[in-house]
């Protein structure tokens, strides 16, 4: 299989650790409307859900597409484009790639079945998961990540006996803390923000430290 694939160095490390060498792999910052999708079998996006505008070849290339559908959700992506390519969503914020197993979104589920190949030939596990913003896994842990920041700001704990704490009281493989800094504040903020801003849900209220964190472009551990 062909694949050409865009994003940022560290998506495009995590993506090409999840590609067996047999595929042939096209990288590149981002697409532009210049860009030939015409011998390509796969199309993909790691940062689709952050780019002001996505090249409208990518959608009308009439080849399967696999764009980032975290922040925003394939309708948005999409709602302003003529398709004639088969699009889904892919969890392709950072660390969440190298998963045994993916979470893909559709327009409709009925583009399941379209995908199977695909899936198949790749050798990934999908897991199908509705079109909404923080789709499935990063709504929860961006959560649990959150109620940490809340519980350091509030003095209950420190940074390392909070990630100590849901090791081993949870066996998370982890902390959420040391996870953050992994995924990064902006991507845990602008998903909170984005899921906010949809549901007006004050579950996803984010917490001062992260925003702050954020944006002094702070972590919290070195390295």
């Amino acid at each position: 299989m062909k694949i050409a694939v865009a994003g940022e160095e560290k998506r495009l490390m995590e993506f090409r650790s999840i590609i067996s060498a047999e595929h042939e792999l096209i990288e590149a910052e981002n697409f532009n409307a210049q860009f030939d999708f015409a011998t390509f079998d796969l199309i993909v996006d790691l940062n689709a859900d952050e780019r002001e505008e996505i090249a409208d070849s990518v959608f009308t290339s009439g080849k399967f597409v696999l764009l980032c559908a975290v922040k925003k959700s394939l309708v948005q992506l999409t709602h302003t484009k003529n398709i004639s390519s088969t699009i889904a969503g892919i969890n392709a914020l950072p660390t969440f790639l190298m998963r045994p197993l993916q979470e893909i979104s559709y327009l409709n589920d009925e583009e399941n079945l379209n995908w199977k190949n695909i899936f198949d030939t790749l050798k990934w596990k999908a897991k199908l998961v509705k079109d909404k913003i923080g789709m499935v896994t990063p709504r929860i842990l961006f959560m649990i990540i959150n109620e940490a920041c809340f519980t350091l700001e509030e003095g209950t704990a420190s940074k390392e006996d909070i990630d100590s704490g849901m090791k081993m009281g949870t066996a998370y493989p982890i902390g959420p803390l040391e996870w953050a800094d992994k995924i990064g504040l902006k991507n845990i903020y602008e998903t909170l923000n984005a899921i906010q801003t949809e549901t007006k849900d004050n579950r996803y209220k984010i917490c001062p430290i992260i925003k702050s964190m954020f944006l002094n472009k702070e972590k919290f551990y070195l390295g």
